[in-house]
This record gives C-alpha cells, structure tokens and sequence, in this order.
C-alpha cells in the first residue's frame, strides 16, 4: 500500500481507494475509486486515480466508513494496571474505584488515540462518576482531549441517587460486612450524592459550556438499580425538554436481573416504559439479561442497545441475546466497554469477535455481516450523535472513514474466490490500518495519531499512576475483604425482595 508523503490532516482532499466498500454488507466493492473530500463532507466519489497533489490512500487500500464504539468509559489507564483484574462486575467495580488521581486530559487523550488506531471515528464515553463541580472540570479536559484526537464523543454525565455500594440499601450492604471494615469502607467507598435537580442541572450546564457538533453531552442514568423512579422520571423529562439523548446500563448481569425481578413484578422493561424512558433517544448498554418480550417493546419503541461482547465475557456477566434482540428488530450498536478482549481497543478485531459468536449454529444465520456493519457504522454513530446518515460513502455524507491495507489480509489469497468483505471480516485488525479520517480531518496517518503524542502521554500517565503505588498497595487488603464481603452479599441474596 502507497500513501502520499504529501497528505496530512490539515490539506488532504482526496482519498485513493484500491478497493472500496461504500456501504458495506449492502453493496458492491468498487475498484479504484478516489473519493474527494469538502470541510467535512464527502465531495464527490470517481472513478480512477486521484491528480490531487494532497491524497491518502494506494492501490492496495480497502477504503471502508468509519466504526463506532457506542458504549465505553474512556479508560486511558487501563483497570488491570492499577490492580483491578477480571472478575464478575459486582466485585470489580469497587476495584475500578481505586483508580488514582491522575490527569484526566491525559486519561482521555490516551483512550481516545487507541480509539482511533482501533478504527473508530466516534465514541460514547461514559464518565466516572465525580461531583457537579468536578464533573464540569472533567468534561472540558475530554473536550479538549477529543478536539486534538480528532474523535466525535458523546460525553455521557453519570447520574444515581442511590444503593451506593450494591443492589440494596447501603445499610443492608455494611451489614454483610465485618464490622471492624465497615467505617473504612464508608470512608473509601462511599460518597455523597449531588441531589437529583442539582445532576441534571450539572448536564445542561457542561452541554451550555462544551456542546459542539464534534462534543455532544447527553445525559447518563448508570443503571436502574442506582437510580430512583423520581430520577428516571426527571430525565426522561430533561430529555424530552432538551432533545440531548440519553444513555444507560441494562441487564448487565445475573444479579441485577434477579435484583430487577424482584422490584418489579410486572417486569423492569414495562416499568421504564411507564416511566416514558424507552424513546429513540435511548441507547442502552449490554442487554445480556433480557428476555425474548422484553427486547420487542425495546425495538417498538425504537431503543438502540449496545452489544458489548469482550467486556461481558471478561466480566463473567454472559453472553448478549443477539439472536432474541435481531429477532425483534432491535437496533444494535457494539462498544468496547473500555475492557476490549485483548485490551487494545482494537474496533475490528471486536467486530470479528461479535459475528463469530452470535452468527448462529449450523446453518442458522443470527447475527449477518450486514447486520454487524450497520451496527457498527450506522447505527453506533447514531448512538453518539443522534444523525442517521453515517455508514455510507457518497457525496453529502460524514467524511469519517478507514483506510486498511487490504494487501497485507489478503497476501495468500487467489484473486476472485473471496469476497473482501469475507477478508475483511477474517482477517482486519488494528495494525492493518492505514489512516483514520473524520469530519475530513486525517486523525490516524501511518498507524500514527496525528494531533497527539500518544507515546509521551502513555509514559507520563503511568508515572503519574504509579505515584499512588503505595497508597493502592495499602488499600488492597481492605479492598480483598470488602470484595468478599460482595461476593457473600450477592450469594446470600441480599439483593433480592428487599424491605
């Protein structure tokens, strides 16, 4: 594969494509295409080489739109570097707790650079759970971290008004614990919570503050189990007031299904649809517990549910009812989940992960490789932005696209016998590509991230993790017991039919 010396983010106009999926799954490969870009809008698509002096791309390219991740938390230090290791969510979850104080720029930065060398032009990113004021100091480092990236974001503001440390009252949760841990873990663990008004309020006021058409705020409902019907209610509201989407975890894993079995009788799909939050404007993360009627009333009422493969499997939280959700007519999305199954954010290797496992047994076909590229480059960008015309190479659409070199997957391959959307799916992993262009701008060149020092940020980064080394290492024992303390809690059924 060829690229001009020449091309860079701040001149390119043209792309050279040897090969070119337009609409992957739904059309035809094109062969020698040159694909011109305006601002950041596709120009034109011709047939032939490009005469521009400013192009990327060569005859060995396979040109493709751009992936999203449409459900992550922006983790630029890694879990497992600072001691929280797999385990089932409800024990690792306090371990992610225990992430150092360190620059949240640089956290950011570093997450959204292996974003793009992983093939995604946009992403959802959760983020941790802080209070209003530091929450607002967080969202303009992210903002500023995606501007020099180069990714869209949908920066997701969490938002809970209860169950602190489990599916329960913390009372009952302290309880299971040893009482010589309990005012340690309160100390470590526990915070207050901002009231209701005041976490909505904080939305608006970082949306009034870093709203772009490349930065969209939405607001971040964690879950169910730790928000009241009273929140729920009031965000749906904000929502519908404000036009920003929302974004939330359902039915992750076993516990939070038997907890929800028991707080709603009349099961906890048809309660939020009561409550007016199942909308368009919803995306909702993981799914792995739903049932088959359940995933109907998500798909009438036009909810986006993001499958999150590597990280369920990594979390023990199982496998996701692809074949119940395209059943029903769910429209599906796949993100990373910031725990991506070899931990290198790497978008194309997810994909082939996803198909394999949900494509169907035998001769049953569930999860089509059309249906894998509509969730991964229409639908999921939708699920950041709330546009619908992603996924599509042509003139007026996003210039958000990936450039492969499809001569390093297809090296011992006889020409005509495999389709390249089959290589493709095969064989297409981070390393292969080439260049990342979104909103016209080139992000990625030569596996590179072109408006930030992933190298220097990954190393300062980690020096300033490792300064809390000592304070993590005193912590863990506590952090082991309090896990225990969990593991008994949920096992004993603490979380079910509560008072």
């Amino acid at each position: 594969m060829t690229t001009s010396p020449k091309s860079n983010g701040a001149n390119l106009d043209r792309v050279f494509a040897g090969r070119l999926l337009a609409r992957p799954g739904r059309g035809p490969v094109q062969y020698a295409v040159s694909i011109g870009i305006a601002g950041d809008r596709i120009e034109d698509v011709s047939d032939g080489v490009s005469s521009s002096d400013h192009f990327i791309g060569g005859a060995g390219s396979l040109v493709l739109p751009a992936l999203a991740n449409a459900h992550d938390h922006g983790r630029g230090l890694r879990p497992i570097a600072y001691g929280a290791e797999d385990q089932p969510l409800e024990a690792w979850l306090p371990a992610t707790y225990t992430h150092p104080p360190v620059d949240p720029y640089l956290v950011a930065g570093v997450a959204f650079s292996r974003m793009a060398l992983g093939g995604f032009g946009s992403a959802v990113h959760c983020h941790l759970s802080r209070p209003p004021d530091i929450m607002i100091s967080d969202a303009e480092a992210v903002a500023r971290a995606a501007a020099d990236v180069g990714l869209r974001i949908a920066f997701v503001v969490p938002m809970r008004d209860r169950h602190r440390m489990a599916y329960a009252k913390d009372e009952l949760v302290l309880a299971a614990l040893d009482p010589a841990d309990r005012e340690d873990v309160l100390a470590n663990w526990v915070r207050d919570l901002a009231p209701i008004d005041e976490q909505i309020a904080c939305v608006d006021e970082i949306a009034a503050r870093f709203n772009t058409e490349m930065f969209q705020v939405q607001y971040g409902p964690v879950g169910v189990e730790f928000c009241s019907d009273e929140m729920l209610e009031k965000i749906a509201q904000a929502a519908q007031s404000s036009g920003r989407r929302i974004h939330m975890h359902l039915q992750e894993t076993k516990y939070q299904r038997q907890w929800a079995d028991g707080a709603f009788p009349k099961g906890i799909i048809h309660h939020l649809d009561q409550i007016g939050l199942l909308t368009p404007g919803l995306t909702v993360a993981h799914g792995v517990w739903l049932r088959p009627a359940e995933c109907e009333i998500l798909a009438e009422r036009g909810v986006i549910l993001s499958v999150n493969t590597s990280s369920n499997l990594r979390l023990r939280s199982g496998i996701a009812p692809v074949a119940d959700l395209v059943k029903a007519g769910v429209e599906l999305a796949f993100g990373l989940d910031a725990a991506s199954i070899d931990d290198d954010d790497d978008g194309l290797r997810e994909m082939r992960l996803t198909q394999l496992l949900h494509a169907g047994a035998g001769f049953d076909e569930v999860l089509s490789p059309a249906t894998m590229f509509d969730a991964a480059m229409v639908t999921g960008p939708r699920a950041v932005t709330g546009r619908d015309d992603f996924g599509v190479i042509a003139p007026g659409r996003p210039a958000d696209l990936i450039i492969t070199d499809f001569d390093a997957m297809a090296a011992d391959l006889i020409d005509g016998l495999c389709q390249e959307e089959t290589v493709f799916l095969s064989r297409a992993k981070a390393q292969l590509i080439e260049a990342v262009i979104v909103a016209g701008r080139c992000i990625v060149k030569d596996r590179n991230v072109t408006g930030f020092d992933l190298a220097a940020a990954s190393k300062e980064l980690k020096a300033q993790a490792a300064g809390h080394g000592d304070e993590l290492r005193a912590l863990r024992p506590l952090l082991k017991r309090y896990q225990q303390g969990l593991k008994n809690f949920y096992l004993s059924g603490g979380h079910i039919k509560q008072p």
